[in-house]
C-alpha cells in the first residue's frame, strides 16, 4: 500500500492509555479516617449524584463507546505505583487518562514523573462528557513543567480533544514533499525558520526536491493512463472547450505528483508554483482532486498555510482548501463583515447540491486547468491561518454567503464573519485555510497541545 493510502488525514485515529493509581476513596477507606470511611465512602449516595447518573446523554461518549465506533483505540491500561511503574506507559499513546479522583492524594514525585512523560494528561470523564473532579487534579498537575492536562465539560469538548490528538498523532507520520525552492518566491519566511527548525518543532518529515523533477514526473506518464483519467473527468465534469484538445496533458499533472508522492514515501505536498516555467503545468487542478482524497496539497509552497490546513483535515476527516485573504473584497463587503478567499483550488465536493463543478483555463490565459464551482449559501465554515514564525494561529467561524467566478484567481468566496475588520486588521499568515465546519475550539485545544499561541476573531 502506498503511504499516502495508509496514512491519510481520514486514516488516522488517537491512541489513548488509561493510567490507574490509588483513588482518593480508596484512602479514605483506612480505619485511619474513620468519619471519611463511614460516611464519604459507605454512607448513604448523595441524592444529586444519583440523578446525575441516571440522566441521558445527547450523544453518550464513555470511552468504551468511542472505542467500539472506532472513533478512537486504548491501549491496556498501566497500574503505577511507583516512578518505576511510569515507565511502563506506553510512547505510542497520543494521551494518558488520568482516573477521576487518582491523582488527589498521590505522591508529587510520581505525579511529576507523569508529566515527565510529555504526553497530554486528561481527565476520565463521564458518559456526558463532564469531568466533574478534573479542577482540582489540574491544580496539583499544572505545577509540574511542560504539564498539559485537559478537563472536559461536555461532549463536544470531548471531541475536541480526540479531534485535537488526530491532529497531533498524524504529526507522527507527516511526510510532506516539497517541490521548489526554499524559502519561496512568493511567501514570506524569517530568516531562522529553515525547513530543518519545521521538522523539529512539529516532528515531521519534509523532503525537498527541484521543480526539474516535478517536471520530469509529468513526462515519464504514459499517455494511455493520463487518456484514462482525462476522459472520466471530462463525463464528470464540465470542461471548458478550449482545453478538450490536450485535457490528457492536465490530466499527467495529477498522476505525476502521485507519482511523486509514492517515490518519496510522502503523504502530503506543496509547490512553488510561480517558479514554473510554463503556465500548463500549474497543479491547480491536480491539487483540488487530491485534497478529496485526503492527501493535503498546498499552494506556493507555503508551508503555514499547508501545517493548517493538515491540522484542519486530519481534525476533521474532512477537505479544506486555501486562499488569499481579501483579495477580490470590496468595500461594502466589510462594512457588512464579510471577507473573501480568493484562489484557485477548490475539491469537487465542495460543490453545492445541483451545482456543476468547472474547469476552466488559468487566470484567463486560454491555458493551465483551473477549478470552479459554487458552495452552498448558509453553509457553516472554519477559517484559519497560521503566523510564518509558526509559533501562533488563528481561526474564527463564518458563514458562506455567495461564490464568485473571479477569474484572477478563479474562485472567490464571499464569507459573512462577526467583525470583518477584526479578521481583515489581525489574522495573520500569508493565506488561509477555509473548511466546513465549526472546529474553532478543537483548534484552539490542538495550539495548547503544541504550545502555540491561539487567537479567535
Amino acid at each position: 500500500m502506498k503511504y499516502y493510502e495508509l496514512y491519510n488525514t481520514r486514516s488516522i485515529r488517537p491512541v489513548l492509555q488509561r493510567i490507574k493509581m490509588k483513588s482518593a476513596l480508596e484512602y479514605w477507606s483506612s480505619d485511619e479516617l474513620p468519619v471519611a470511611k463511614y460516611t464519604w465512602v459507605y454512607g448513604p449516595k448523595k441524592p444529586r449524584d444519583q440523578v446525575r447518573s441516571r440522566e441521558i446523554p445527547p450523544e453518550n461518549v464513555e470511552l468504551k463507546n468511542l472505542v467500539e465506533k472506532g472513533i478512537v483505540s486504548l491501549m491496556e491500561p498501566v497500574e503505577i505505583q511507583d516512578v518505576f511503574d511510569v515507565n511502563k506507559l506506553s510512547e505510542d499513546a497520543d494521551a494518558y487518562i488520568v482516573g477521576d479522583m487518582e491523582d488527589w492524594l498521590t505522591d508529587e514525585e510520581l505525579l511529576e514523573a507523569i508529566a515527565r512523560k510529555g504526553k497530554p494528561l486528561i481527565a476520565e470523564w463521564d458518559q456526558w462528557g463532564y469531568s466533574v473532579h478534573g479542577r482540582l487534579s489540574r491544580f496539583r498537575l499544572n505545577r509540574f513543567k511542560g504539564a498539559k492536562y485537559i478537563v472536559p465539560m461536555g461532549y463536544e469538548e470531548v471531541y475536541d480533544v480526540i479531534r485535537a490528538l488526530r491532529a497531533l498523532r498524524y504529526l507522527k507520520y507527516l511526510r510532506v514533499l516539497y517541490i521548489g525552492e526554499y524559502p519561496p518566491r512568493s511567501v514570506t519566511v524569517p530568516r531562522d525558520i529553515s525547513l530543518e527548525a519545521i521538522e523539529g518543532k512539529f516532528g515531521l518529515k519534509i523532503t525537498k526536491i527541484n521543480l526539474s523533477e516535478y517536471l520530469e514526473a509529468l513526462k515519464k506518464v504514459e499517455p494511455e493512463e493520463a487518456g484514462e483519467v482525462a476522459d472520466q473527468w471530462m463525463r464528470k465534469y464540465r470542461v471548458a472547450e478550449n482545453l478538450r484538445k490536450d485535457f490528457a496533458d492536465y490530466a499527467k499533472i495529477y498522476i505525476g505528483t502521485k507519482k511523486l508522492l509514492e517515490k518519496h514515501n510522502a503523504n502530503a505536498l506543496t509547490l512553488e508554483c510561480p517558479a514554473l516555467p510554463d503556465i500548463k503545468y500549474v497543479p491547480c487542478l491536480a491539487f483540488s482532486m487530491l485534497l478529496d482524497e485526503g492527501i493535503p496539497a498546498g499552494c506556493e509552497a507555503d508551508l503555514p498555510a499547508l501545517l493548517t490546513m493538515i491540522f484542519l483535515m486530519t481534525a476533521s476527516g474532512d477537505t479544506a482548501f486555501m486562499g488569499n485573504l481579501n483579495e477580490n473584497v470590496t468595500h461594502w463587503d466589510i462594512e457588512h463583515n464579510i471577507v473573501t478567499i480568493n484562489h484557485d483550488v477548490v475539491p469537487p465536493s465542495y460543490s453545492c447540491p445541483g451545482c456543476s463543478y468547472i474547469i476552466k483555463d488559468y487566470h484567463d490565459m486560454g491555458i493551465g486547468t483551473t477549478p470552479y464551482t459554487e458552495l452552498q449559501a448558509g453553509l457553516k465554515v472554519t477559517l484559519a491561518g497560521m503566523h510564518w514564525n509558526m509559533d501562533k494561529i488563528w481561526a474564527t467561524r463564518g458563514e458562506v454567503i455567495s461564490t464568485h467566478d473571479t477569474v484572477h484567481c478563479r474562485i472567490t468566496v464571499r464569507v459573512k464573519v462577526s467583525d470583518a475588520k477584526r479578521v481583515s486588521r489581525n489574522a495573520f499568515g500569508h493565506h488561509m485555510v477555509l473548511i466546513r465546519g465549526d472546529y474553532v475550539n478543537t483548534l484552539k485545544t490542538l495550539a495548547q497541545l503544541l504550545d502555540l499561541e491561539f487567537y479567535e476573531f
